[in-house]
């Protein structure tokens, strides 16, 4: 059974290794096409690569299912050096062993994997990858609807809608499910995955993703990000280091007015 979870999960959270944050531009003077604002999203994806020297946070992953309960959890902390570096650290743990070896662990390894330079364009929310088709704009979230359709055949992309913010164009919440089906034994998983406003930049706050596993039930994994730091190229390439001024949790509005720092 773990070993079918992990898989889904892995395939949801590569998704969001690098293509976190979105760096902050001018908001558009004119009325733009859905083609003009899906550039200048994958336009801000390439800035925030460019503009962050490296950022640390803690996260706290948890997984919720009948047979084990809601106590397995790990809290992480993870550097990021750029180009493409991250390291982890396990700060505490708890629960099932298995579970903790066969998903957490899993999860960051992968996503270290993942996060390398030659990758990241595989996996990345550009049209090299996806069709995208706008549904409309989202007045509570200031932001565009789009929906995200793979244009190609690799195991990794997603099925589902986007929402890219009205004024800076970074990408502030996916819905969806993994566009392939991976195992006779997953019937489905549905995901979220949030993001909030630090700064210039967009970092996710929250994921969780719920896992229907046949004969086995419902597990639901959720991840919360906070503690954010981060360093930032100047124009001269030198790094500039700014703090997080509050904890995001599940609780907070992310990627909506409120939930921005």
């Amino acid at each position: 059974m773990y070993r079918h979870y992990w898989l889904a999960a892995i395939r949801i959270l590569l998704l969001f290794g690098l293509a976190e944050a979105g760096f902050a531009g001018a908001t558009p003077s004119a009325a733009l096409s859905a083609e003009e604002i899906v550039e200048r999203m994958e336009e801000r994806i390439q800035q925030q690569m460019a503009a962050l020297e490296s950022y640390q946070d803690q996260r706290r992953y948890s997984i919720a299912h009948p047979l084990l309960g809601d106590g397995t959890y790990w809290i992480v902390q993870e550097n990021f050096s750029a180009p493409d570096e991250k390291r982890f650290k396990v700060l505490e743990r708890g629960g099932s062993g298995t579970v903790q070896k066969r998903v957490f662990a899993r999860l960051l390894e992968v996503e270290q994997e993942t996060a390398r330079e030659e990758v990241r364009p595989q996996v990345d929310l550009s049209r090299d990858n996806y069709d995208f088709t706008y549904l409309g704009f989202d007045e509570s979230a200031n932001a565009y609807r789009f929906e995200a359709t793979p244009s190609g055949e690799n195991e990794y992309l997603l099925r589902g809608t986007i929402w890219v913010n009205a004024e800076d164009f970074a990408v502030q919440r996916i819905e969806g499910e993994p566009a392939q089906r991976h195992s006779m034994l997953v019937t489905r998983v549905r995901f979220i995955h949030e993001f909030a406003k630090f700064g210039e930049f967009w970092f996710p706050v929250h994921h969780r993703s719920v896992t229907k596993l046949h004969l086995f039930g419902t597990a639901t994994l959720e991840i919360n990000y906070s503690g954010y730091q981060w360093q930032e190229r100047n124009q001269s390439g030198r790094g500039e280091r700014a703090v997080a001024n509050r904890i995001f949790t599940s609780e907070v509005n992310h990627g909506v007015p409120g939930g921005k720092q």
